[in-house]
């Protein structure tokens, strides 16, 4: 859990780091009162899943934490550079949330088959990972899916 940005915006909240994401989202959501689907609670969601990413998955510019999450999500095949790796990212299918999850639980995530199968989980469990976050990480462009 990132400590430091909740602390730092949202001093009165008291964070779980084993509560999944989005559970402790939506407890963060209510603690502040924001209404659900709000501008606000999308604007904050994009802001929240960001700094999470970040904060257990590193920067663009640090090729090690792209190669360990290469690693976590046994891809072979030699990554010695940012390209090969958003290449082998790309053929990898894993809902964002799920994967923050998996780092702050020690688990490992589950990968989709296809495109397909990734929407479907996750447009029914609302564990969407905002665009405007996810290419602000830069390198998580590469896993992004066309999910509507």
């Amino acid at each position: 859990m990132t400590t430091t940005y909740l602390s730092t915006h949202f001093p009165t909240f008291h964070p779980n780091p084993s509560a999944p994401t989005k559970d402790e989202f939506t407890r963060l959501a209510q603690h502040m009162h924001w209404t659900p689907n709000s501008k606000k609670y999308q604007r904050e969601w994009a802001a929240f899943t960001g700094n999470e990413f970040h904060h257990h998955f590193g920067t663009q510019s640090k090729l090690e934490n792209w190669q360990a999450l290469c690693k976590e999500l046994n891809l072979d095949g030699p990554i010695a550079s940012m390209t090969q790796c958003r290449k082998a990212l790309a053929k990898v299918h894993v809902n964002l949330v799920d994967l923050i999850d998996s780092r702050r639980a020690g688990t490992p995530v589950h990968k989709f088959q296809n495109v397909r199968a990734l929407r479907r989980y996750t447009r029914e469990s609302g564990k969407v990972f905002p665009k405007e976050a996810a290419k602000r990480e830069g390198g998580l462009r590469g896993l992004l899916r066309g999910i509507w």
